[in-house]
């Protein structure tokens, strides 16, 4: 199979904006990387971190793939966008391998739009092959509109189910394939992102800082088994993960991970942030299951900034259709200035009961569907009563209601995903019948996991009741595997069983959580017929979600409810660790409501035990002595037939438990260090069987009464099972590693357990309860399905037909706040259990254990005392009853079921346990009486009237009248007992003997006293028998049992104050038919003894009416009977313990072992203060009796309990407890027991180990193995069994002690340390005063111990700390163990033969061993001196070009700030990314720092760093010694550094910080540097950085030191407050101490290169020569040899110059060629290399949250060496430097005004700034430029701040105005130069722009006509441009065109040119040259004269006759002119007119 392909289906995006399109066409010419056959390639493209992959082809090295991929882009791409391709060869299991890849740059896509490209790629070794991949890309850009919606995206649009605001538009449809757009109109609408109420594209632009906050709560649903989840979280570029979670689906992380920005908000909405969850066990390339993607921006939008607890939903980012992958809930917020973080409330657990669908996002290729959940709840039984009695009784006693009714009304309520139905209340009935169909709505897939059942209580006065909670998991109900089609949930119809806490509990108590479901039922309490189906495509409308069941689903579902009848057998064979109790014991065994004896509704079954008082075992336990008559019940009843789905899951069962059981084995093995081979073969043998075991077929299903989840369960267990088989198969032939093989059969075991569930076993668990009186005490459950016989062996329950031990507990609510752990066992049970139908039941009786099956009817006869005789009148109770004397059993009324008959008459059967006295148990016993006296006042005490009492007062016999009892005998004679508050005679006095109160001295009103005489006796074994027989023979004589009332406890011998008594009749039955049921029908009528008025009393009812006739039913008693006890040995072999619990407040314990099996138990002797006992006992147990077939006991033997306590004076505490299975013997076996370890566990977690073993012998005539050696009066561990020991050397480096705390109030000055390893303790010398010195005088010590050969049987080594005080007292501060000793094994005798067989190999003698070390001390002082002036030009460039932050930036990978360092052939140093220590083994090569720790441990207290009083440093060497009594091996702790106290110079050299947390309200901080050694402090507060989250410090701090004194480096970054106190921003420590110790030289790292002289002159105290020498010494190695200065022999390897120096080329700095080589040599031996350390700072506040990081390096000096100069990191400081800019003409610059004249027409003006600082200066106006022309000769003066290195200028600025301090920012010098149009009345138009970057800008043009936008470098030509640098040339004068962007399909326009002079000086040379700005004086260098400009430029409104002139007239003379000759014809006109009649009139007059 290939990988799946992530691309989808080519979609034609031609027309769409915003989209980048690829296709991926074919590649030619790949490498081939696989050894077998060709490469199976695949591409990779990445674009902004999001990546798609084509698929795979298989075999080809010329694929084609013709697949095409879309990036949907919300912004434009930019020149600088890249795409990043790689060509991979597909590996199913290893890591993918590179063919090729390649950086294609976008700026050529961009411009054109659409390209063909053919890229070639680069191998792995960066060079460019032959291999070519053909691509076509397209490219549409995106147009922000704000009122158009954004489309939906691949990266980073998300769609959120929920309450979705409602657009006013058109919402985007789905549309399926084939279907109309109308049509899906009508479905729900898909909304891609919910609506935002923010416009990104009105979002600021400007940088700020934003912090964002990923909370990682939990995951669910993760698709696989036995995994190991970890989460990746990439916001940006950066990348952060959670913790591991181990072997879990469902991991909890609950961690915030912090990502620091500086970004504006716009940029910050497009970073992308995707969710991962890997498999950290996958080293495989497949690790990913799962991601989520989306942008900050929909955070941005959301409410306040954040997400709250949403749960994402996982799918795979190649192949979104192949469904979810499972479940994160997440929480996210941003953070911006000003903005106020609002902490998520905690994740609560409880999240099914919250609506999860509305808080959960998906991406937007993956669809929620709606589906209807379907519960029909049909009927249920055997509900408890829920409601008293009282008020029915009294409803009775008034006649209101006439018979019984039950007393509940029940109702159901169902719960899923937040939403609840309840079915309707039925009234008054145990057996309700709802019928009813619930429906709820959800979105699939679902989150949530489990379907809630409740069942209800109507309660009419008080709130509803809860019955019982049964949750379905829906896990287990339905597949998801993505290997198979898998199935919705499906259940039923079938039984649920509810568990809850007793039925007997009506009232509310505090076990009532367990009816909500909280911990584990205890007791029965109902079962429900229920059926849940899921249909997908609706969801239900309010009128469906509850209807009724109709007639044809009842139909259905009777097939279903057919019973068959079960039986059930329970054999007690041990009731054993019996607490002390106040009543008789017995056991109930219940199944449903069947067998619980306080039920009504059920007939009377033979479920419990014979009350039995329990009996001291004589050490500390009780028993029950039930002999060789074991009580034993029967119960039937009737069940669903669903064997074919137990059968089904005992089948997987076993099939696990033999897996496991033969893994064991092998972990064993391998722990053990055993042979490879005999590993191996287990492991083999394994794999046999389980090959075997898969290869059995399931049972398959019947044809009738199955149900849908039957078949798919029954399918998904054989595709399950079939695919195991295939991986087993191939583990078998395969497997090569025996620790991965083990994983993958870890992994087996899981997944079988997954299929090994059955949900619809509807058969109820067994409950075994334990009752005292009436009161249930303690129980046990057992599920159905590991009791359930099945004719086939392998479908057997794994407990059915076995005996077994059970552990009963005593219900308890788990998390109980105000509930301490219960350590103590109620009881443990060895029981027989068998189950199955009552077909298979055939015989049963003669089955189990040898013994015949005993049944008798049982009554009791009661008397009382009256009148000092006993008599049956005035009982209250019958003369003839049960047990309880509740019911009337006369012996006449037993009448025997159908098919039993009687075999025998009634006889006397006593309970023996009664018979039983104070020394049963005991070897030996103490008996006492006490002698009393009386006296009347004033007389003298009376020698003759004595009387004889015990301790209680009870008239007793006299010392000489007690006789010694049968099977004892006496050891001493009668004594008075003087050790007690007594006088000289033994005698104490009181007033009245019966008020008590004695003293022991006497008064003259005491009248009564008394004295104690003791006698010892002992038990001999050899009267044993008899005196068992004649306890029998005193119990059976009368067999009456005594008490003072008959509710309390009963004994055997008569007492003053006993008032009635009882006895106990039985008579035998036999079966005739086996099926037959033994339940006695009583007649309350036949009752022979009873008078005829208490016969007619009792036929009335309370009312006086008759009452009817109800016969009573009564169960026998059944007994398993056995003849005689086989009897056995016990040989328990206590070897050791460690790691135990520290119970006393001095943190040690003494701790002793107490042994329990079977009805004894012994305890070993008591060990005084450790935690890793070595007791080195036997224990042996003596007739331990079992009856039953000895082989079926070696089938499973009884296990043995080990319990440890801590001893005190008063009480002891539990320390853990273990169990153990003994090996049993029966004769013959010669194989001795083994030690193991078995674990110590205490209150369900891990409490240390014990190293025990357990034969178990029958001891009957055969011959025992001999006794072991004795040691005192104890026996020893034999040496058969014990380890085998060697006689070991163990070194210690005794170093010192650290940080000590103080103890009791006071300082630890003078400890010293104790080493115990093996019993011997090894002490050393008393520190002084550790104040002054915390070291001790002798560093090096050693001791001879003898210790196992096998690391298995390894004792721990124990540390501890002891402080020498006033008056002797010494005090036990602290201890530390260390439990192997493996870290420290050595071989020195192998190591010294290893180095000269590897001298010899290479050629280097013994005769060149010595060599010159003669070194000049003014060799190391030349080496310090600063180097000699040079003039040199090279010399020259070094000040000017590189310094250390040249280096640092190379090293940091930064290629442009870096670049001239790089270019030189400079070395770059190493930059760690976390602590120096965590890659040199926290530099414990010298000595480990071992925490003490002290007092007494809780069971909830772990052993944190930080509850440590203390620290011991040291190390330590353990190795054999010969066996044969030679000389030992050289000591291998030797030539260790002195360990006086060293004064030391420390160097604290701190760069930068970064990602520091904000501390100040507007999201920032001023950060400054504190550090602290000791007691010297340094605070550098004056120096802050204000308002920066990533500070540049470069900082070098000198402190003086003594170590170890001032070991603890502190370097502290706090936030800087005006007002308040500084705040601690974060600190971290380093040890120095280890450092300077260390062989890996952490006192100043080595660089790679050794120069003399420049700038990266050698700067340690030691030449590398001497550095080598005593690396060799303190490695305990011969010198390096050197021949010549070329070669050099060290550690068993030659080193040669050459080998390191391969150019050949030597710099001139260099030093001598010995010391190159020596520095070389040490590199390669892996010491410190020069480095800087990324340090995480951490808060005592939040200790386990981040707070930034630090990057700095430590140097260490000696102040006895010589000190070289320190290195200048002080961060560069900028040049002041002015840039001085005329502006003197701008041309064809376009006319955006039209005056009203017509005329086009500019009010030019220039405006200018330097990027960054914003201070922008502009020119005067010219007015009217009709041409375009402009003309200014005006100049602008810009000083700035300038760092030559990096190219940027240094702006220092306020945020706002009321800020206190400037903040700094770089920028590149970007010179930003506009043309505006000048408007009076209107803003200002935008002509034109032009930015040039001083460091590369282009080249000026000298002639206007000459300037295009082809001048400017980033062309739509792409035609190359020549490029300047200012700082280069200093003065640049000419033309550049000025531009103005177009839209997203527009070209750049060119508005106009610019002819312009730009100038930079330095400061100095400006003060030289002042200039002012514009044309101000001094207007000189150069001076500007005033610009010539037409006379047309000038402002119209204040130059009104220019206006005239130069606008109107110039514009309209002619018009003008024509209008007034116009006027002048029109007025001559007017007076022809005018004048002509009057002229015309008078010429004709005249003329007349």
């Amino acid at each position: 199979m290939g990988k799946k392909s992530g691309a989808a289906a080519p979609v034609d995006f031609k027309g769409q904006e915003g989209c980048l399109i690829i296709q991926v066409k074919n590649a030619a010419k790949l490498p081939n990387r696989d050894l077998l056959g060709e490469s199976d390639p695949f591409v990779e493209l990445e674009l902004d971190g999001i990546k798609r992959t084509t698929r795979v082809i298989h075999s080809e090295l010329n694929p084609e793939w013709n697949e095409t991929f879309t990036w949907k882009r919300y912004r434009p791409l930019t020149e600088e966008s890249m795409l990043l391709i790689k060509v991979y060869d597909y590996e199913k299991i290893l890591k993918n391998k590179l063919l090729g890849e390649a950086v294609y740059p976008l700026k050529d896509l961009v411009r054109l739009g659409a390209q063909e490209a053919t890229v070639p790629l680069r191998d792995r070794d960066g060079k460019v092959g032959e291999s070519r991949l053909n691509l076509y890309l397209e490219y549409t850009k995106p147009t922000l509109d704000p009122d158009e919606e954004m489309e939906e995206g691949v990266a980073g649009a998300v769609e959120e189910t929920g309450n979705p605001i409602p657009d006013e538009g058109e919402q985007e449809i789905e549309v399926a394939p084939g279907e109309t757009a109308g049509a899906a109109k009508k479905k729900k609408s898909v909304i891609a992102a919910p609506r935002s109420s923010i416009d990104r594209s009105k979002l600021s632009t400007k940088k700020q800082d934003f912090q964002v906050r990923v909370n990682i709560h939990e995951g669910r649903k993760l698709l696989g088994g036995n995994i190991h989840p970890v989460c990746n979280v990439h916001v940006g570029k950066q990348s952060k993960h959670t913790r591991v979670q181990k072997s879990t689906n469902k991991p909890l992380w609950d961690e915030v991970l912090f990502f620091d920005f500086n970004c504006s908000a716009l940029d910050l909405c497009d970073e992308p942030v995707t969710i991962e969850v890997l498999n950290s066990r996958k080293i495989r390339s497949d690790s990913l299951i799962g991601a989520f993607k989306f942008d900050l921006g929909l955070v941005y939008e959301s409410q306040d900034h954040q997400f709250v607890h949403k749960w994402v939903l996982l799918t795979d980012p190649e192949d979104k259709e192949s469904g979810a992958k499972g479940y994160v809930k997440i929480s996210i917020s941003i953070l911006g200035p000003g903005d106020k973080l609002k902490i998520p409330p905690k994740s609560s657990s409880t999240d099914d009961l919250v609506d999860i669908e509305s808080n959960l996002l998906r991406p937007a290729g993956v669809q929620l569907q709606p589906a209807t959940y379907t519960v029909k709840i049909y009927k249920a039984e055997d509900v408890p009563k829920m409601d008293t009695d009282y008020f029915e009784g009294m409803k009775r006693v008034l006649r209101m209601q006439h018979g019984d009714h039950d007393l509940v009304d029940p109702y159901m309520i169902v719960s899923f995903a937040g939403k609840k139905l309840k079915t309707k209340v039925l009234y008054k009935t145990y057996t309700p019948e709802w019928a009813q169909e619930l429906n709820i709505g959800v979105q699939m897939p679902s989150m949530c996991e489990q379907l809630m059942l409740r069942l209800m209580d109507k309660d009419h006065f008080n709130r509803d009741d809860i019955i019982a909670t049964h949750f379905l998991q829906l896990t287990r109900l339905s597949s998801a595997d993505p290997d198979d089609e898998g199935f919705l949930p499906t259940f039923g119809p079938a039984y649920v069983n509810f568990y809850g806490s007793p039925r007997e509990s009506i009232v509310d108590d505090e076990l009532e959580p367990l009816n909500r479901g909280c911990g584990e039922g205890c007791s029965f309490r109902g079962r429900a017929l229920v059926e849940l189906t899921v249909n997908i495509g609706q969801e239900p409308s309010k009128d469906e979600m509850l209807r009724d069941i109709d007639g044809e689903d009842w139909l259905r579902v009777q097939p279903f409810q057919r019973r068959r009848r079960y039986r059930l057998f329970v054999g007690f064979l041990e009731g054993t660790m019996i607490h002390p109790v106040d009543a008789p014991v017995e056991f109930e065994i219940s199944i449903g409501e069947y067998g619980n004896k306080f039920a009504s509704t059920t007939l009377p079954a033979p479920s419990t035990t014979q009350p039995t008082n329990p009996v001291y075992d004589g050490s500390h336990y009780y028993y029950l002595p039930w002999g060789q008559t074991k009580p034993c019940v029967m119960l039937n009843s009737q069940w669903e037939d669903v064997m074919f789905r137990i059968e089904s899951l005992n089948l997987i069962c076993r099939t696990i438990d033999r897996l496991e059981g033969h893994l064991k084995d092998v972990k064993y093995l391998m722990r053990a260090k055993a042979p490879l081979a005999e590993s191996a073969g287990k492991l083999i043998k394994l794999l046999d069987e389980l090959i075997i075991d898969l290869n059995q077929p399931l049972l398959e299903l019947p044809q009738k009464n199955i149900t849908e989840l039957d078949k798919k369960l029954y399918a998904l267990r054989d595709d399950e099972m079939k695919r195991i088989l295939i991986e087993a198969v191939n583990l078998r032939e395969n497997a090569r590693d025996i620790d991965q093989a083990i994983v993958e059969i870890d992994s087996y075991i899981y997944r079988l357990q997954q299929i090994a569930t059955e949900p619809q076993n509807s058969i109820p668990d067994v409950i075994i309860w334990m009752l005292c009186g009436n009161r249930r005490v303690a129980y046990h459950r057992i599920p159905s399905h590991q009791v359930m016989f099945s004719p086939k062996q392998d479908c057997c329950g794994k407990l059915c037909g076995h005996v077994f031990s059970v552990f009963l507990k005593r219900p308890s609510v788990p998390d109980k706040s105000n509930a301490k752990r219960q350590w103590k066992l109620p009881a443990k049970l060895q029981v027989f259990v068998w189950m199955g139908l009552e077909d298979h039941a055939k015989g049963i009786q003669h089955k189990p254990l040898d013994g015949e099956i005993s049944v008798f009817a049982e009554t009791y006869e009661n008397q009382i005392s009256l009148l000092s005789k006993w008599t049956t009148r005035a009982m209250p109770r019958p003369k003839w009853s049960d047990i309880t004397g509740q019911l009337k059993l006369p012996k006449e009324s037993f009448t025997t079921p159908g098919g039993w008959r009687w075999a025998g008459e009634w006889f006397i059967n006593p309970n023996l346990s009664l018979s039983y006295d104070l020394d049963s148990g005991l070897s030996s016993f103490q008996d006492d009486v006490f002698e009393n006296q009386l006296r009347v006042p004033g007389s003298d005490w009376p020698t003759s009237k004595l009387f004889w009492t015990d301790v209680t007062g009870e008239e007793a016999q006299s010392k000489e009248d007690i006789m010694c009892p049968a099977g004892w005998e006496w050891t001493d004679i009668w004594t008075v007992d003087l050790n007690r508050a007594v006088d000289e005679e033994g005698y104490e006095y009181c007033l009245d003997q019966s008020v008590g109160g004695f003293v022991p001295v006497e008064k003259t009103y005491h009248l009564c006293r008394r004295r104690r005489w003791v006698r010892t006796r002992k038990r001999n074994p050899d009267l044993r028998q008899q005196a068992a027989h004649q306890r029998m023979v005193r119990a059976a004589e009368e067999g009456w049992e005594y008490s003072r009332l008959f509710t309390t406890k009963f004994h055997l011998k008569q007492r003053t104050m006993d008032m009635v008594r009882r006895r106990r009749w039985h008579r035998k039955m036999v079966a005739d038919n086996p099926d037959a049921d033994a339940i006695f029908i009583i007649d309350p009528t036949s009752d022979a003894h009873e008078s005829k008025e208490e016969k007619e009393g009792s036929r009335k009812d309370s009312t006086g009416g008759e009452k009817p006739f109800l016969p009573k039913v009564q169960a026998p008693r059944m007994f398993i009977t056995f003849k005689e006890p086989h009897t056995y040995q016990l040989r328990a072999y206590i070897y050791q313990a460690r790691d135990l619990f520290s119970a006393d407040p001095s943190g040690l314990s003494d701790p002793y072992a107490r042994v329990v099996f079977s009805r004894q138990s012994q305890r070993t002797k008591i060990l005084n203060e450790t935690l890793c006992p070595t007791w080195d006992q036997t224990l042996v147990f003596e007739e331990v009796e079992f009856y039953g077939n000895p082989t079926m006991l070696a089938e499973s033997p009884p296990i043995v309990v080990v319990e440890l306590f801590d001893y005190d004076t008063v009480g002891s505490d539990f320390l853990g407890r273990a169990i153990a299975t003994p090996i049993v013997k029966l004769g013959g076996e010669h194989q001795m027991a083994k030690l193991n370890w078995h674990p110590i566990t205490r209150g369900g977690e891990p409490a240390g180990e014990l190293l025990g073993a357990f034969e178990l012998y029958l001891n009957e005539g055969a011959e025992l193995p001999f006794m072991p050696p004795t040691r005192g009066d104890v026996y020893q561990v034999p040496s058969g069994i014990r380890p085998v020991m060697q006689l070991t050397r163990i070194e210690v480096l005794t170093w010192g002690v650290r940080h000590m705390k103080k103890f009791q109030l006071a300082a630890v000055n003078s400890p010293s340390i104790e080493i115990e390893c093996g019993g011997v303790v090894l002490s050393t010398i008393k520190i002084k005063n550790a104040k002054k010195n915390p070291n001790f005088d002798t560093s090096s010590m050693l001791f001879d111990v003898f210790l196992p050969v096998e690391e298995l049987y390894t004792p721990p080594l124990n540390i501890r700390l002891l402080d020498h005080r006033s008056f002797g007292v010494k005090p036990l501060v602290g201890t530390h163990m260390i439990k192997s000793l493996q870290e420290y094994r050595r071989d020195p005798v192998a190591m010294v033969q290893t180095i000269r067989e590897k001298m010899l190999e290479s050629g280097f003698g013994d005769a060149e061993y010595a060599i010159d070390m003669e070194f000049a001390d003014s060799a190391v002082e030349a080496a310090h001196q600063p180097p000699a002036t040079s003039t040199s030009s090279e010399e020259g460039e070094f000040k000017e070009d590189v310094d250390w932050w040249s280096k640092y930036y190379s090293s940091s990978g930064n290629e442009q700030l870096g670049r001239v360092y790089r270019e030189k052939g400079y070395e770059n140093m190493v930059v760690f990314e976390e602590e120096l220590e965590n890659y040199f083994d926290n530099f414990t090569d010298l000595a480990q720092s071992f925490p003490l720790f002290h007092g007494k441990r809780h069971e909830d207290e772990d052993l944190d760093e930080d509850k440590a009083v203390g620290y011991f440093k040291g190390t330590f060497r353990v190795y054999p010694l010969p066996a044969d009594g030679s000389d030992p091996p050289p000591r291998m702790l030797k030539n260790v550094p002195c360990n006086q106290l060293v004064e030391v110079l420390v160097r604290v050299y701190i760069v930068k910080a970064f990602e520091l947390q904000p501390q100040d309200p507007n999201g920032l901080s001023d950060p400054y540097l504190a550090l602290k050694l000791g007691r010297f402090k340094v605070k550098d507060r004056e120096n802050y950085v204000p308002k920066n989250l990533s500070p540049t410090f470069g900082k070098m701090f000198e402190l003086d030191g003594t170590l170890p004194l001032e070991s603890e480096l502190r370097v502290q970054i706090f936030d800087y407050d005006l007002l308040s106190g500084d705040d601690l921003i974060g600190e971290t420590k380093i040890d120095l101490e280890n450092r300077f110790l260390s062989a890996r030289r952490g006192v100043c790292g080595l660089p790679k290169r050794y120069y003399v002289a420049g700038p990266y002159k050698w700067r340690d105290a030691e030449l590398p020569r001497q550095i080598l020498e005593k690396w060799c010494a303190t490695q305990a190695l011969p010198p390096p040899v050197w021949r010549g200065n070329s070669q050099v022999y060290v550690n068993g390897k030659t080193c040669c110059l050459r080998d390191y120096e391969t150019r050949g080329q030597v710099h001139k700095d260099w030093g001598p060629p010995e010391e190159r080589l020596a520095l070389y040599t040490l590199l390669d031996l892996g010491l410190v290399p020069e480095h800087i350390e990324t340090r995480t700072l951490y808060n005592p506040l939040r200790p386990e949250i981040p707070q930034g990081k630090i990057q700095i390096f430590v140097d260490i000096f000696p102040k006895s060496a010589t000190i070289p100069p320190p290195i200048n990191i002080t961060p560069r400081a900028p040049q002041d430097l002015q840039l001085r800019v005329i502006v003197y003409n701008v041309q064809d610059v376009v006319l955006s005004d039209t005056s009203f004249t017509g005329e086009k027409m500019s009010d030019i003006y220039v405006k200018g700034w330097l990027k960054g600082q914003d201070k922008k200066q502009k020119t005067d106006v010219h007015y009217r430029s009709l041409n375009g022309e402009g003309n200014f000769n005006w100049r602008y003066v810009f000083p700035f701040k300038y760092l030559p290195a990096e190219e940027v200028m240094v702006i220092k600025k306020k945020e706002h105005f009321f800020s206190l301090d400037k903040h700094e920012e770089k920028h590149p010098v970007t010179f930003v130069c506009q043309i505006w149009d000048n408007d009076i009345f209107t803003p200002d138009d935008f002509l034109g722009l032009l930015e040039l970057n001083l460091n590369f800008m282009p080249k000026a043009n000298k002639f206007a006509k000459s300037v295009s936008l082809d001048d400017l470098p980033d062309n739509e030509k792409g035609k190359p441009v020549p490029m300047v640098s200012l700082f280069d040339q200093k003065n640049v004068k000419g033309w550049w065109p000025m531009y103005e962007e177009g839209g997203p399909d527009q070209p750049r326009e060119l508005t106009g040119k610019v002819e312009m002079e730009l100038e930079i000086l330095s400061k100095e040379d400006a003060e030289a040259k002042p200039a002012g700005k514009g044309q101000e004086e001094p207007n000189e260098n150069p001076h500007l004269d005033p610009p010539n400009r037409p006379a047309t430029s000038f402002l119209w409104f204040t130059s009104p006759w220019k206006s005239l002139r130069y606008i109107i007239w110039n514009n309209y003379k002619w018009y003008i002119i024509g209008g007034l000759v116009l006027l002048l014809i029109i007025a001559m006109i007017g007076l022809f007119i005018y004048s002509a009649p009057g002229a015309l009139s008078t010429k004709l007059i005249a003329k007349l």
